[in-house]
């Protein structure tokens, strides 16, 4: 068998090595869609909670930023401090009141897909051209104001299934990853036979 590479030995190392990537990449995205199916509206808090952190580091470092500030105006600075101070205080609502964070993450992205598809559907009809290209472009903002719609009208539930639909995408990214783990394996074993 020729190797088509050149040499077989960095094949076989370099897909020894994929083997071993794809193998933990695949229990780990497995490990994670299972959490997320099985733990939907835990996982959502732990979003949320995140969020809130986020938030508060944000607002530390923007408050340092206006201690730090040499080159800004005094106003720059305490808009800055002021903004940061703002940011703490959210991220603290946030942390304290999970479910109405979760909530308002809903509705951010409930508004989010209807304003998308709006433009979409604006986008469409401003066309030149017809056909499939223009009527699929309002289609597609038809769809996002539908999506948007049912987020702002059944939030916990559209999370929910986000959350399923995350992890079941997760599952099967999972066994994908550890077939390719399992193929590149053979192949690894087939290259190193080439070695002289």
């Amino acid at each position: 068998m020729v190797d088509p590479y050149g040499d077989a030995a960095l094949e076989s190392a370099a897909l020894r090595n994929f083997k071993r990537m794809a193998l933990v990449g695949g229990m780990l995205s497995i490990a994670m869609g299972l959490v997320l199916l099985l733990f939907p509206e835990s996982t959502l808090a732990v979003i949320a909670a995140l969020i809130g952190v986020l938030l508060i580091v944000v607002g530390i470092f923007r408050i340092a930023e206006a201690f730090s500030s040499k080159g800004a105006s005094g106003g720059h600075r305490a808009l800055i401090g002021v903004m940061g101070l703002v940011f703490i205080v959210i991220g603290i609502l946030c942390l304290n009141h999970l479910p109405t964070t979760v909530k308002l993450l809903a509705v951010l992205l409930g508004l989010a897909w209807i304003v998308s598809g709006i433009a979409e559907i604006a986008a469409g009809f401003t066309r030149r051209r017809t056909g499939w290209g223009k009527v699929g472009t309002i289609l597609m903002g038809l769809l996002g104001v539908i999506a948007g719609l049912i987020i702002l009208f059944w939030p916990a539930i559209t999370l929910t299934v986000i959350v399923w639909i995350t992890g079941l995408w997760l599952v099967a990214l999972g066994v994908v990853q550890l077939i390719l783990a399992f193929t590149s394996g053979r192949a690894a074993k087939n290259a190193a036979m080439t070695i002289p």
